[in-house]
């Protein structure tokens, strides 16, 4: 286990660098200019000059992996850099949307977690009948729908038709449950239909051992069978897709927040990239990819512990 936890460790470390780089590259490559976000409608007063000046006080006449270098040292030292349209701190901005995309992929994942097991393993239960097909049809349909179609849609009829639900913000204190609804459904629909299929498929394969036909010709009673048999042979690999949902949510959010008005994260890196405000958009980044990494490092050392032949697998693999 040691030998295990010490190689997912590593591959955790080497796969943060490598995207930081990866993303830090892609980032400065992209046509804009930063000062147009620092200086707004004064952009136009400002020389060639001027600019230059700019670029060089930021760094960015720098050879890339100079600027790399450079902003990764910072980072280290816990300084992710300035706003350029607030001059605030990067991590005072991003502070203050956390706590807004973390209800809401709470809530989303809950919602979502919760219709693949139920639909998952009701239709795995049912293989091949009726009931399965159209399950298995449902999510087809689920997983086809665009995200921003299915927030219009459920804006549309909710909200301006039936005018039951909120369109747009968070409502009053620290969330309000209503205005919650829209966009965490949109997010929880949006990914479901691909985890419905998902888990279906791995409660029929713990479903169709040659023991539990054995267990139900001695008359032991269906949801025993459930609790005590299949659920526990699925969980370690349901384990792994769940910690690998969070990071299909969190990009998800990105659309969901900016069509409901949702003052989150993924709202925050959209208009930080459309407004090249870079140390913000990096720091986003960099913080999104650890949560996520590390979330799946929990999640698949967790899964290895119930299940040691997976661990054992593992290490056969890389040794290959």
């Amino acid at each position: 286990m040691a030998l295990f936890l010490f190689k997912r460790v590593a591959e955790s470390a080497f796969m943060l660098v490598l995207g930081s780089l990866l993303c830090f590259a892609f980032i400065r490559l992209i046509p804009g200019d930063p000062a147009a976000a620092m200086y707004g409608d004064q952009l136009q007063k400002l020389t060639e000059a001027d600019r230059l000046r700019i670029s060089e006080n930021l760094g960015l006449d720098e050879p890339l992996p100079v600027q790399y270098i450079h902003w990764a040292s910072q980072v280290l030292q816990g300084n992710w850099g300035a706003s350029y349209l607030t001059g605030e701190p990067a991590d005072e901005v991003i502070i203050r949307t956390l706590l807004p995309t973390a209800v809401l992929l709470v809530a989303s994942q809950v919602i979502m977690i919760g219709l693949a097991l139920f639909f998952g393993l009701s239709s795995a239960l049912r293989k091949d009948g009726l009931y399965d097909r159209i399950v298995l049809a449902v999510s087809v349909m689920l997983m086809a729908i665009p995200p921003f179609w299915l927030g219009l849609m459920m804006m549309l009829f909710f909200s301006i038709r039936l005018g039951v639900l909120p369109s747009s913000g968070m409502g009053a204190g620290p969330f309000s449950l209503r205005h919650l609804i829209l966009p965490a459904l949109v997010i929880a629909l949006s990914h479901a239909g691909y985890y419905i299929r998902l888990f279906r498929n791995h409660f029929a394969a713990s479903s169709s051992g040659g023991h539990l036909l054995a267990l139900r010709a001695r008359g032991v009673p269906h949801q025993r069978i459930v609790l005590a048999h299949i659920l526990p042979n699925a969980a370690a690999p349901l384990i792994v897709y769940t910690g690998a949902s969070l990071a299909v949510s969190l990009a998800g959010s990105v659309v969901v927040e900016t069509i409901f008005s949702w003052p989150g994260l993924g709202r925050l890196a959209l208009k930080s990239a459309l407004a090249h405000d870079y140390p913000v958009l990096l720091a986003i980044i960099l913080l999104s990819m650890a949560f996520v990494i590390l979330v799946n490092l929990l999640a698949s050392l967790l899964a290895a512990w119930i299940d040691p032949s997976l661990r054992e697998s593992g290490a056969q693999g890389r040794s290959k």
